[in-house]
């Protein structure tokens, strides 16, 4: 038995579940090295979860996913879509799209939420896409929450919810692609 210290932290995917997932990230401050294998976690002496670690050398950190924390919940409001085509000889076609995810904290102390939405990447140069909202160029959306648009083209936010707190994040952005063309969605 090892009583070691955790950051916990929420990931919220809303596109692909309703639900806030829970990690803990640990530092084997221990003078063991932990082995692969099996793992019973228990915070304040009760019984949360079964995980399973891979081997940990000293001084490295792991994380342990949780789970399932229903005491943040979450909301993914529907996709408005509004289209329509501009231009006289060469038209084009737009559209933009709307929907807003809510995160709320049922807890008695503040957690920290990372938040990803997808948005479209064109693979063709006369395929548009712009982020609306958030506004990318503001890293600081609020005093508790950062926005930036990942590697993997997702929007990541980060927000720390207080206690009992909430946030909604809206996200809009624009399409437009010539009319004569026809787009297909891939999910990856």
């Amino acid at each position: 038995m090892l009583d070691l210290t955790s950051t916990f932290t929420y990931t919220v995917i809303p596109k692909l579940s309703l639900h806030a997932y829970l990690k803990a990230s640990t530092i084997n401050s221990s003078d063991r090295q932990l082995l692969a294998g099996p793992a019973s976690v228990f915070m304040n002496n009760n019984f949360i979860t079964h995980s399973a670690i891979d081997n940990v050398c000293l001084g490295d950190k792991f994380d342990l996913p949780l789970g399932v924390d229903a005491s943040v919940k979450v909301d993914y409001k529907p996709v408005k879509k509004l289209a329509d085509t501009h231009g006289f000889i060469s038209k084009v076609h737009h559209e933009n799209v709307r929907h807003e995810i809510h995160v709320k904290n049922l807890k008695s102390t503040d957690v920290i939420v990372y938040i990803y939405d997808q948005v479209p990447l064109s693979s063709d140069e006369t395929i548009k896409i712009k982020v609306i909202q958030p506004d990318l160029r503001i890293r600081e959306q609020s005093t508790n929450c950062t926005v930036l648009l990942n590697d993997d083209n997702n929007i990541e936010w980060k927000c720390v919810l207080a206690a009992h707190g909430e946030c909604r994040l809206p996200l809009e952005y624009s399409m437009e692609w010539p009319n004569d063309k026809r787009i297909e969605f891939k999910q990856t």
